[in-house]
This record gives C-alpha cells, sequence and structure tokens, in this order.
C-alpha cells in the first residue's frame, strides 16, 4: 500500500495574456504547494479497480472523476492490468482554485508509478500525460515552486522561497475556471506580456499588506461579489505578509511571517467567525 498527501496548489500571482491556437489561455504564474491536502492512499486488489472518495468535500464532487482519467492513461502507457484500490480522503474544497483534481491526478499517477513493478514512466512523459490530463496537473507533479507559462506546460524552478504560515479562507461556495475565464475573456482584459520582466521572489512579500497580482479577481468578483469581502478582511488581519486569491478563486489566502504562527492562529480564530472554511497551514519552502 502507497500512502501520500495531494498538496494544495496556490497561484501566488497569475496573469493572463491571451490565448494560443487551440483556445487554451496563456498564464504566467508563479505556483507554490502548502503542507494541505487530499489524503490518498493505493493498493492492489484481486478483482477490479476500485476508487473509493470520502471527507468532507467528497459529495461535492460531479461528473468522471480526472483520478480515473489518470489511472486510463496509466493503463494505456505501461499495459499494467493489475486491478488497484484509489482511496482519497476529500480535504480540498471542490471548484476552489487549489487544483485539487490536478493535484490527486498527479499523486495517483506518481503512486502507480510506484506501484507497477515493471514499466515505468519518464519524468518527461509523465508530462505530457499530466497535460492531456489538466493545465495545472504537470505542476502538481513537480510539487515544488514554479513559474507556470504557457498554458501550464512550460515549467521553471525559481528557487526556494521562505517556509511561511499560511492561512486559507474560501466562502463556501465553488466557482466555475470556466466561467470565471469566459467572463474575464467578454471583458476583455488582457494585458500584454512583458518579455523584460524577471521573476523575483522577493516582490511578492516585498511589502506587508500588498496583495498579490491575479488578473482573475476582477471577474471571479463579479461572480461571486463576497471574494471582495474576504480580501478585505484579510488585508486588515494582524500580521500579514501579504494577501491575495489563488487561481480563479474563490480561495483566498493570507501569508504570515516565517516564524509568526501566532498571528495565524489568531486570524483563523477570527475569520471562522464569518463562517467560511478556513485551513491554516505552512507554505512549503521547496
Amino acid at each position: 500500500m502507497l500512502k501520500t498527501i495531494a498538496r494544495a496548489k496556490i497561484n501566488l500571482t497569475l496573469r493572463v495574456l491571451g490565448k494560443n491556437e487551440t483556445g487554451f489561455h496563456i498564464i504566467d504564474s508563479i505556483t507554490a504547494f502548502p503542507d494541505f491536502g487530499d489524503e490518498i492512499e493505493i493498493f492492489t486488489n484481486s478483482s477490479c479497480d476500485q476508487l473509493e472518495i470520502s471527507g468532507p468535500f467528497s459529495k461535492d464532487l460531479e461528473g468522471d472523476n480526472i483520478v480515473v482519467k489518470a489511472l486510463e492513461y496509466f493503463r494505456k502507457e505501461t499495459i499494467w492490468t493489475q486491478p488497484v484500490t484509489i482511496k482519497i480522503f476529500k480535504q480540498i474544497p471542490v471548484a476552489a482554485g487549489l487544483g485539487g483534481g490536478s493535484a490527486d491526478a498527479a499523486c495517483v499517477l506518481k503512486m502507480l508509478n510506484l506501484l507497477a513493478p515493471k514499466a515505468k514512466i519518464s519524468a518527461e512523459r509523465m508530462g505530457e500525460i499530466g497535460l492531456n490530463l489538466g493545465s495545472d496537473v504537470p505542476a502538481c507533479l513537480s510539487g515544488k515552486t514554479l513559474k507556470m507559462e504557457g498554458r501550464g506546460e512550460k515549467l521553471s524552478l525559481i528557487g526556494r522561497i521562505p517556509s511561511m504560515p499560511i492561512l486559507l479562507v474560501n466562502p463556501n461556495i465553488k466557482l466555475s475556471t470556466k466561467a470565471v475565464f469566459e467572463t474575464f475573456s467578454k471583458k476583455d482584459l488582457f494585458k500584454p506580456a512583458d518579455e523584460n520582466a524577471d521573476v523575483d521572489v522577493e516582490e511578492i512579500f516585498k511589502n506587508i499588506g500588498c496583495n498579490t497580482p491575479n488578473d482573475l479577481i476582477e471577474p471571479a468578483i463579479e461572480l461571486a461579489p463576497v471574494i471582495k469581502e474576504v480580501l478585505f478582511v484579510l488585508r486588515n488581519l494582524k500580521g500579514i505578509r501579504t494577501f491575495g486569491m489563488s487561481g480563479s478563486g474563490a480561495t483566498c489566502f493570507a501569508l504570515f511571517e516565517p516564524s509568526d504562527t501566532v498571528s495565524a492562529i489568531k486570524a483563523e480564530e477570527q475569520i471562522k467567525n464569518y463562517g467560511w472554511w478556513t485551513a491554516s497551514t505552512f507554505l512549503n519552502g521547496a
């Protein structure tokens, strides 16, 4: 049996630069992963493939599960037929801008690659399979702090960032990524790419109280106005280093100084008074 955590994805920054020839949006994003996510177990069985999902957000899942698609891709690639049981304890909110499905699919692919006794998939090929599953899957396969470009296939390491307390907040709503991008496109909010811009991670944390840039905040707020309230509350928390919205929302985040766990704990207690979902954890410094 193999067991691991499929860590949520946080877009510390996100710019949407246009569309490519196939219709996918071209992005520029700094992505990191906190020590929080879905719990996943995989083990072989003697009958047939089984997917068991439990946890606080299991009932929010709809349609075909991306994990099943990941298993199908692995089967086609390796011709490995041993039946497996996959158990997911769903702790990442669904349709929340945290890449929960992509994180699950990435972890399942990596775990299957360890479980299968002979045929192994190379890291390069794994990335190609991941991109077929979803734009966020290649980054989730890495699990490191990255700059994401293109539709998510261009990944570059940008060095370690401080490991610091992070508070995730979602106002208990699901927000369709497709709907947010469609609203973004209708409002013609595209900005030209700055080819001379360098990645400077320190700029993200330069000013306490300075929110991190995310081009999807405006369309997300149009679809879910409560996000504006969440960001306002986070802006006024004591001890924050920076705050923002992850991905297409509606999950927002506040980052604290590396050693300031006290402020993070007090902030979560304050946020809970609003009845919103919260998760207090640490941003992984990898």
